[in-house]
This record gives C-alpha cells, sequence and structure tokens, in this order.
C-alpha cells in the first residue's frame, strides 16, 4: 500500500511540475512590450504619450525638403505629443514587421524620427520605411513608441494592409513641426 502512495504521489508532482513549466512565461514574454492596438485616424493613449496616425501613403520616390530618393518607400503621417515628462519624451522607436522581417524608419529624410514630444503641443510629421518592392503587397505591423528598447513599456501598434494601398510617384513627408489644432 505505501509503495502504491509513493508512486500516485510521485507521478502527482511530475504533473504538477510539469504544468507549472507550461504556465510559467518565458523570459522574452516577462520582458515583452504592452502593445496598444490603433487605427489610422484613431488617437492611441500609451504610457507618457499619446499618438494619431493620420495617413498611410506607398510611393516610388520619396521627397523631404531638398532631400530625395528612389525605391518602394512607406510613408507614416502622424501626430505625437507627450503626457507627462517634460524631457526626455522621444519618439525613438519606429519599426515595420512584414513576414517577421523588421524594417526600422529611415535616418535619411528629415522626419519625426527621434523627435523630442512635449506635453500638451503635439507635434506633427511623418517616417519613411524603406522596402524591397516585392513586400509592398503583404500584411505588416507598425509600432511606435517612445523608447530605443520597447521591453516592459507600451508601443502603439497599426496593422497595416499594403496592397490595399495605392502607389504613388511620388510623395513628400511632412514638415516636422507643431501640430495646429
Amino acid at each position: 500500500m505505501r509503495r502504491w502512495m509513493a508512486w500516485t504521489i510521485g507521478v502527482a508532482l511530475v504533473v504538477a511540475a510539469w504544468g507549472v513549466l507550461q504556465i510559467t512565461p518565458s523570459q522574452d514574454d516577462a520582458e515583452a512590450p504592452f502593445p496598444l492596438a490603433a487605427e489610422i485616424g484613431e488617437t492611441a493613449s500609451a504610457r507618457g504619450f499619446v499618438m494619431n496616425v493620420t495617413d498611410v501613403r506607398l510611393a516610388s520616390r520619396a521627397v523631404a525638403g531638398g532631400w530625395s530618393a528612389e525605391g518602394t518607400w512607406l510613408v507614416v503621417d502622424l501626430r505625437a505629443e507627450a503626457t507627462q515628462e517634460e524631457t526626455g519624451t522621444i519618439l525613438a522607436h519606429a519599426e515595420l514587421t512584414i513576414d517577421g522581417v523588421t524594417y526600422r524608419a529611415s535616418e535619411r529624410p528629415a522626419s519625426l524620427l527621434r523627435t523630442g514630444l512635449t506635453p500638451g503641443i503635439p507635434r506633427e510629421g511623418s517616417l519613411a520605411f524603406e522596402l524591397p518592392s516585392e513586400l509592398a503587397r503583404e500584411t505588416a505591423t507598425l509600432e511606435l513608441g517612445i523608447g530605443d528598447d520597447p521591453r516592459l513599456d507600451s508601443l502603439v501598434t497599426l496593422n497595416l494592409d499594403l496592397g490595399t494601398l495605392e502607389a504613388e510617384g511620388e510623395v513628400e513627408l511632412l514638415e516636422t513641426g507643431w501640430a495646429q489644432r
């Protein structure tokens, strides 16, 4: 009888340990950002900032002031402002993921990337992503945030169907500046 009890308790402990392993988050899960889903034209409030993607355009040439470049460009127009901090709130995280491959916003044109945000005074401008031409018809996820390292922070995310965008010949990035209310 004792042997039967010992085996039963042993098997129960092994099953319980297996169950604990199944529900314990991995290191990546424990440090994952907090995504806040938004739509184009919808304002999303995250920790430390408010963001509104106003338009998404696709073109074979991007222009920003005196700068221009040929290629396949996805240009995201947006409005953003800080909600808590007067200093140090910077739009630092702007990534587009397509089929598991991540593309960062280009630093070549003048854009909102790495622009400081101020509470109560929205800034507007654009971000530009240079993409391989074959990806211009895929679905993508856009992530926007205020930290270089988005772990354990909130990110505004938008799902984009690039196939529904009509490609333009040339698209001009919005001039980065204070937004008109």
